[in-house]
């Protein structure tokens, strides 16, 4: 009797195993369903790039444009209205003026170069009023020049440089429009008729003047 109990207890020791390893190969075989799924991640790419005062462009290519500044729009316009308005003298010089087609799309030509026209203009007048970048046209090409203080100096250097040459600057246009009033006073009163009107208007106040108050 006590050997059928052991048996018995073995057999269920082993049935017991049993589960256990077919529980765990069942987990095994979980695991491995679920290691076949795969997630894809997106990698993420590095890339050198250059950023000064026309934008932001990869060290590889410059041409590839990734961020363009306002500085650059406006030196882009120009280039390319400069080589337009060269263009646009040669044909003039060819006889443009008298071509029917020319005539016909006249009022559509004069439209487009204003508009060019205004465009430059709006990146133009907030360029100047912060005093930092300067155009200049190169001679003999339709290339330009960006001068700076920034290439020489700190950001509050040139802001200084900048105050003083904006104030230099009022002064010399304040001198000149006094000079050219005073010049045009001048050469008014020079003349003999308008200097015999200035002395009978004189005369005709004085004498009205003396009038009233006697």
């Amino acid at each position: 009797g006590g050997k059928q109990i052991d048996r018995c207890r073995g057999s269920a020791r082993m049935g017991g195993l049993k589960e256990t390893s077919s529980g765990l190969m069942g987990n095994r075989d979980a695991c491995k369903s679920h290691g076949k799924k795969k997630f894809k991640i997106p990698r993420k790419s590095l890339r050198l790039c250059r950023n000064d005062e026309y934008g932001t462009f990869p060290f590889v290519d410059r041409r590839l444009q990734l961020r363009t500044t306002s500085l650059y729009r406006e030196s882009y316009k120009r280039i390319l209205f400069r080589s337009a308005l060269q263009d646009y003298n040669e044909r003039v010089r060819d006889g443009m003026l008298t071509w029917e087609a020319y005539e016909e799309h006249r009022l559509a030509i004069d439209s487009s170069m204003q508009t060019i026209r205004h465009s430059i203009q709006r990146y133009k007048e907030p360029r100047l009023q912060g005093g930092l970048f300067y155009l200049a046209n190169n001679v003999g090409g339709n290339g330009l020049t960006n001068r700076t203080y920034l290439y020489h100096m700190p950001l509050k250097e040139a802001l200084r440089k900048h105050r003083q040459e904006n104030k230099r600057r009022k002064q010399l246009l304040n001198a000149f429009n006094n000079s050219k009033k005073s010049s045009i006073v001048d050469t008014i009163l020079q003349r003999p008729s308008m200097k015999r009107l200035v002395i009978y208007t004189v005369s005709s106040l004085i004498l009205g003047c003396v009038i009233i108050f006697l």
